[in-house]
Parts: structure tokens; sequence; C-alpha cells
């Protein structure tokens, strides 16, 4: 069974890891979110996962870092005359959520079982809101680096759990079970 502490020291461990490797970047761990307000503007990515649990990974930042993020993983320098965000930067995201998301599952396969991630799904704008489905264990881990902070999440539930908990909604044409 999952409980918080693992949860937790998965999600610091893999985050701490991914940035010093690949960014050359220390990350402070700054504490765990409670639902609170929603940032006014960000990026969120997003790694469904999938096994004898499921559920998603969640990496949200600001623009800014998202920037300083794709900077140091490409080796340029940041153009303040550019665009805030770009394909580059969404395509960066994307990875780094890919590697942390994929720390955490390997770190949680001893307790889980073999576990698979999706291709990340990177969402960013203003005024948006995101949740996960009820029923899973959700911690989100928040953090500093570069004085701006950012949020990795991990909601989880055993399989069969989830089935159950899920309510079937009919669609024309498909074979339910």
């Amino acid at each position: 069974m999952i409980n918080h502490n693992t949860l937790l020291r998965s999600i610091v461990d893999a985050t701490a890891e991914v940035f010093s490797t690949m960014l050359d970047m220390r990350v402070q761990h700054t504490g765990v979110a409670s639902e609170g307000k929603a940032p006014e503007h960000g990026i969120v990515s997003l790694v469904g996962i999938t096994g004898e649990w499921g559920g998603s990974g969640v990496f949200s930042c600001t623009p800014v870092l998202a920037r300083i993020v794709c900077t140091r993983m490409l080796g340029t320098k940041l153009d303040a005359s550019g665009p805030s965000i770009d394909d580059d930067v969404l395509d960066v995201v994307a990875e780094i959520t890919n590697m942390l998301i994929g720390n955490v599952k390997n770190g949680l396969e001893e307790v889980t079982g073999p576990l698979a991630i999706s291709v990340p799904t990177v969402i960013y704008g203003r005024n948006f809101r995101f949740r996960c489905g009820s029923g899973l264990r959700a911690l989100t881990v928040c953090f500093a680096v570069e004085e701006e902070r950012f949020e990795v999440r991990l909601s989880l539930a055993p399989a069969t759990k989830q089935s159950s908990n899920r309510p079937r909604i009919p669609v024309l044409g498909l074979a339910h079970v």
C-alpha cells in the first residue's frame, strides 16, 4: 500500500534528481500544498499512469520558470525579446514531466507492481483550473528554484478501486461491460 511518506519521498527524490542531473539546478522542497487558489496563469503538464495502480502525474510552473528550464535544457540563452512560450518551451516542459513522473513511477513500482506512463499533455494559458478524478490518493509537493516556485502532483489509486468508483456513461455504438 502506498502511504503519504512513500509518495512524498518518491516525488522529492525524483524531482531533485531530474533538476540536478538534467538542468544543473538545485531544487528546494518547500512543503506540501493543499487545494488552494489556482495560479492566474501558468503551464501544466500531465502524464497518465496505468497498471495495477493508475492515475496521473502533474508538473506545473510559471511561464518564467518554463523558459529558464528550457534554456538550461537546450543550452541556450534566455531571449527577453522572444515569445514567452513557444514550441521549444512546451516540448521541454513535456520532457521534464516525462522524466519526473517516470522516475517517481520507477520508485513506486516496488510497492505498486509494474506501471506505465503516457505521453505528456501540456496545457498553458490564463485563468484555468484542473483537478484529478475523485477516489485517488493525491499529493502535491511544492518546490522552489531560481526564485521561482513549482509543483509536482501525483494522484494514484488501485486500478480495481478506480473502476468501481467511476459511473458508467453509455456511448451509443459501444458495448459496456
